[in-house]
């Protein structure tokens, strides 16, 4: 039979857990796992004490040398468990732990107090391999658990030590070895060289599986940061948006409130003042004899042009308010611009008519766009022409065409007193610095027979159909406002 000394081996073991307890001990006891590392470490250090005292054995008495030893193993063994446990988030189970360790110390103390030594080892070797396994099926649940293969180290040393144990047991069993130091067969070297590697590899995994965890929550506290952040800027966005809205809505009551007293101020006076012409034409009517029909018809045309610019109010503080503040494109349509001419010279009186004369020189005679927006355009235009230059102003049309960019351009010219140089922007595409860009308000220069809002709405009518309202000097005298509407591509 091939025997040791088995004095080296022990000690060599020992001195491994008391070094491994203080390495996993300096490198872990700052981490937020102190508490399962204290009961880990205290769990090392006092193997290494149990394994000091089998190095002792023969010197120390048997009490001491075998049980106060298997006492120790045991207990370092429980040590370890909990500290699993605690690692893993589940119930201490301190007290039942503490119950069965009571118990098999008491075993162990009956066995040594029979004197059989060799039935003593091999039974504390079965409860020490059981304890073993346990460990390693802890440390097993702590890699599912906590997703980390360093905890495997722990489990796979840990049965590798119940397997060591069980062959010790069962060798003492059968007398293929002794129990009594300094003597030691294979078995013996088998154990105290897996306990060794036990403490190193187990240990190793034990840290490697504590900075796994904390790896892991850096991460989730990281993504929870980045979740976090997302989330605030996402509110901070939702809360921009919300800003925006109220803003806007604020900006769209504020306009409304405009129109509602422009409705009421431009309207209610012209309407007065036409249900005044009406009273006085009915009146001429019932005294026939002494008023002559060209006085009557002079009152009635005189109302009817009131009403005329209560339509021409109506229908550009409908178009502020429904159609141009609108951000839906435009439903543009081929029409025919004879027709066009025709409908916007038709919203002028009769005597307005009379005084415009058209001219084409070109032969285009098509164009898209949306019709009823166009005709409110170039009747703002006609009617700004005759505003500003008087009962007895001379107005020409011209329709052109120019190629670079290919546009149409619906020309009103009269021969009024002009307008003054900071009204007018020849340049074609670019606005007016003193018209504001965005939505139409009046509350601008007013123009249109004193509404404030005719050029607003031609401007913002060509803006629409991507085109421009251009304005300049008519030598010798008088103005020229164009309606410059673009011409399909080739």
């Amino acid at each position: 039979m091939i025997s040791f000394n088995v004095i080296p081996i022990t000690l060599a073991a020992g001195l491994s857990y008391a070094l491994m307890a203080l390495t996993v001990w300096s490198l872990l006891r700052r981490t937020p796992h102190g508490r399962a590392v204290r009961w880990w470490t205290a769990g090392l250090a006092v193997g290494g004490v149990a394994l000091m005292l089998v190095a002792a054995r023969g010197i120390l008495p048997d009490a001491l040398g075998y049980g106060l030893t298997s006492w120790l193993a045991g207990a370092a063994l429980v040590l370890q468990i909990h500290a699993l446990r605690l690692q893993i988030g589940l119930p201490s189970m301190a007290g039942r732990m503490v119950l069965l360790w009571l118990v098999a110390a008491a075993i162990n103390a009956a066995t040594l107090a029979s004197g059989k030594l060799d039935l003593h080892v091999a039974i504390s070797g079965v409860m020490l391999a059981i304890t073993a396994g346990v460990i390693g099926w802890h440390a097993r649940l702590a890699a599912q658990h906590n997703q980390s293969r360093s905890a495997l180290l722990v489990a796979w040393s840990q049965w590798a030590l119940m397997l060591a144990l069980l062959i010790r047991c069962f060798s003492l069993l059968l007398g293929w070895s002794p129990a009594v130091h300094p003597q030691g067969g294979l078995d013996y070297a088998l154990l105290y060289i897996t306990t060794t590697l036990a403490a190193l590899y187990g240990n190793l995994g034990f840290v490697g599986m504590v900075l796994d965890i904390t790896r892991r929550a850096a991460a989730q506290a990281r993504e929870s940061q980045v979740a976090e952040t997302t989330r605030r800027e996402a509110a901070e966005t939702h809360a921009l948006d919300l800003t925006r809205l109220l803003r806007q809505r604020d900006e769209l009551a504020g306009e409304r409130e405009r129109l509602l007293h422009l409705l009421a101020h431009e309207i209610r006076q012209p309407l007065h003042n036409a249900s005044g012409a009406l009273q006085a034409a009915g009146q001429a009517l019932q005294a026939v004899q002494s008023v002559s029909v060209e006085q009557v018809a002079q009152r009635l045309g005189r109302a009817e042009a009131v009403l005329g610019g209560v339509r021409s109010v109506l229908d550009n503080t409908l178009a502020a308010a429904t159609l141009l503040g609108r951000s839906a494109p435009l439903a543009l349509q081929e029409v025919d611009l004879d027709f066009l001419i025709d409908l916007a010279l038709g919203d002028l009186d009769q005597n307005q008519r009379g005084q415009v004369q058209l001219q084409w020189h070109t032969d285009q005679r098509n164009a898209e766009c949306e019709p009823g927006l166009l005709r409110l355009a170039l009747r703002n235009l006609l009617l700004n022409a005759f505003a500003h230059g008087g009962p007895g102003v001379q107005v020409w049309l011209h329709i052109e065409e120019q190629s670079q960019p290919p546009a149409v351009l619906l020309s009103v010219i009269d021969d009024g007193p002009g307008a003054p140089p900071d009204r007018l922007w020849p340049v074609v595409g670019k606005p007016h610095p003193g018209l504001a860009e965005g939505p139409v308000r009046p509350s601008g220069p007013r123009d249109v027979v004193g509404r404030g809002l005719g050029l607003q709405i031609v401007r913002q009518v060509m803006a629409l159909h991507g085109g421009s309202l251009a304005m300049a000097a008519h030598p010798p005298r008088g103005l020229k406002a164009s309606l410059v509407l673009p011409l399909p591509a080739g």
